[in-house]
């Protein structure tokens, strides 16, 4: 599975696709999307707290996703909160299982009830591993993981937000490559 880390910043690039940096209530969103992103893994409060795992993780799967992004509208909608757009709700939710099944190493109920699991032929992302500060290859993993999304997700911020096209192929000039290196060295841990 993909790190909380990764999952944040997946919700973080969403928020800065989806937000008027001039309309000061948008910026309540900013950590709501990030919270969206991450909210799929809450089932883990069921196996620290009550030793009850799910199986398969309903939480990863569009199903779940929609609801919660359905009740976070109609949420945010009542209180005012901000107005947010469904379809960011609904990216940000998204997005969890896609990183998940990214990863490659285990299925994802993306299509739960009805299908248990999917899984990616090929892994794009390391597995966060063991969640242990003393574990190398978490930390290993985390900095290919950040490797190959950091980039992506800031060339998706960029596009959506219109920047000019000159800027952007410098840009790509310099880290694309260093993108495909990350990519490869990903890839490679999966054979």
């Amino acid at each position: 599975m993909s790190s909380i880390i990764a999952h944040a910043g997946a919700g973080l690039a969403i928020y800065l696709c989806s937000n008027s940096w001039g309309n000061r209530q948008q910026r309540r969103v900013g950590a709501l999307l990030p919270a969206l992103a991450v909210s799929p893994d809450l089932d883990y409060l069921g196996v620290w707290l009550l030793g009850y795992a799910a199986d398969p993780r309903f939480t990863h799967s569009l199903l779940f996703a929609i609801a919660v992004a359905l009740a976070v509208h109609r949420m945010t909608s009542m209180i005012a909160f901000a107005e947010i757009r469904l379809r960011w709700l609904l990216l940000a939710t998204m997005s969890h299982a896609l990183l998940d099944f990214l990863v490659g190493a285990h299925p994802v109920p993306l299509f739960w009830p009805v299908n248990a699991g999917v899984t990616a032929p090929v892994g794009l992302l390391p597995s966060a591993g063991s969640l242990d500060p003393g574990n190398f290859y978490l930390w290993r993993n985390l900095l290919i993981e950040l490797g190959v999304l950091g980039p992506t997700f800031a060339l998706l911020v960029a596009l959506v937000r219109r920047r000019s096209l000159r800027g952007l192929a410098a840009w790509a000039l310099i880290i694309a490559p260093l993108w495909a290196v990350f990519v490869a060295w990903s890839v490679r841990l999966h054979r």
